[in-house]
């Protein structure tokens, strides 16, 4: 498949009531937050977005929570303080599918969509939009996205509103969250981690360039074998030894200097991390992405 292949993102349920709710609160310049997960694909899916949002002109930030003190998905005490703050909408990624109890909390009182790709529970969350292709009545027929993928598609449907075309930006950032998860890699997975391979070895963002830099990558051909097994990790290690938001702002930023700094730290830590559980296996990354190299040449992570 080719990217013109690509499912039409308003298949997703309630993508239709989200494009539209995003687009007001943009146009009437209130401030939004992307509530974001501290694994690559929640680190990944929360950069996508929050730098398309930029380019459509919206005031947004973003939130993700501290792996040992607040631990996964939304939490009370962080919602409570995003709308003292003064937040009118919050988007999440990569989670909020189960946090029923909590939309319930404060749905009075804040916007939220959700867009999430786990298993979606009985009781669905009443947001204003939830975007899953998981729920039993979502008639998207790819059941394979990522948490990245999702919000792409999110993107996608955004960009399709405003322009009328295909967005396709950021490909390379959508393949590192998608390989990272370990979802299958066919279907529309396939296209994004071709495509955002391609983009990887062509012009990749500033921050990748410079994590594949750091890891001594920059002469090889990127496969899908170097994200699970050097760049992923790496990021990762971003969520279990600091915080998130480092990794997210490798991947948002245009400065050199910084993007280099932040690259340097997170070789660093995931050094000093204890060794990651949620790095792919050798087989578990498709063959059938691969460029030219296979991804038995670089299972190990770069010697620091």
């Amino acid at each position: 498949g080719t990217l013109s292949d690509l499912l039409d993102p308003f298949t997703l349920k309630d993508m239709d009531v989200a494009v539209s709710l995003v687009l007001e609160t943009i146009e009437s310049h209130k401030p939004i937050v992307i509530y974001g997960d501290y694994d690559v694909d929640g680190i990944t899916a929360t950069s996508v977005l929050y730098r398309f949002l930029k380019k459509l002109g919206a005031d947004v930030t973003y939130y993700i929570p501290e792996r040992q003190s607040e631990g996964y998905g939304l939490n009370l005490e962080a919602l409570e303080h995003l709308i003292e703050r003064g937040t009118a909408l919050v988007i999440t990624v990569d989670c909020g599918i189960s946090s029923y109890d909590i939309v319930e909390a404060v749905r009075d009182r804040i916007d939220m969509i959700i867009t999430d790709h786990h298993t979606a529970p009985d009781m669905i969350p009443r947001a204003k939009a939830v975007i899953n292709h998981k729920q039993k009545d979502c008639p998207y027929k790819d059941k394979n996205l990522s948490g990245v993928g999702v919000a792409f598609k999110l993107c996608q449907a955004l960009w399709l509103t405003k322009h009328g075309e295909w967005y396709l930006d950021d490909l390379d950032i959508v393949a590192l969250g998608t390989v990272a998860d370990v979802v299958p890699l066919v279907g529309e997975n396939r296209i994004i981690v071709k495509s955002g391979l391609e983009k990887m070895n062509r012009e990749p963002n500033l921050g990748i360039k410079k994590l594949i830099d750091v890891a001594g990558l920059h002469e090889r051909t990127i496969t899908s074998g170097h994200i699970g097994f050097t760049l992923a990790p790496r990021l990762n290690a971003a969520g279990r030894v600091t915080h998130a938001t480092r990794a997210v702002e490798l991947l948002v930023t245009d400065g050199e200097d910084i993007a280099e700094a932040i690259a340097e730290e997170e070789a660093a830590k995931e050094a000093s991390a204890a060794p990651a559980t949620d790095a792919p296996k050798a087989e578990e990354t498709s063959d059938d992405v691969k460029t030219e190299e296979t991804a038995s040449e670089s299972d190990a992570p770069a010697a620091e």
